[in-house]
């Protein structure tokens, strides 16, 4: 139980902290970027999925994307281009991160496919 709960912290770390190396790559890109950033911490608890399975590494792979999308603010209007290459690069390392803490290689391999349908 303790691991699942250490498991838990270290993914809102690693989601709040790739949301912030987002932003902070694309800082010197013009005004718009000058301004502060704002991101979110995001919990993603997973202790009631059984990562054994396709189906329970399916359920945490949409969690994480939700997450990612939170804590990098949430996708900008199209035609802001700037904002929309931001958030891109946010929630592609946020995600990446989260991913990669889990360990597990069926949600590795979701995430390599960039599977990103909705499913819980």
């Amino acid at each position: 139980m303790q691991t699942n709960t250490q498991r838990t912290r270290m993914l809102v770390t690693m989601i709040a902290c790739a949301a912030t190396a987002g932003f902070a790559t694309t800082a010197q890109a013009g005004d718009s970027a000058r301004t502060k950033p704002h991101y979110h911490s995001v919990v993603v608890q997973y202790s009631d999925l059984d990562l054994n399975g396709v189906a329970g590494n399916e359920v945490l792979y949409a969690r994480l994307s939700a997450a990612a999308e939170r804590a990098c603010g949430n996708d900008p209007h199209a035609r802001d281009l700037q904002r929309r290459m931001q958030y891109r690069a946010c929630y592609d390392s946020a995600l990446s991160r989260a991913v990669d803490k889990v360990g597990s290689r069926e949600l590795q391999a979701l995430h390599t496919m960039g599977d990103t349908h909705n499913v819980g």
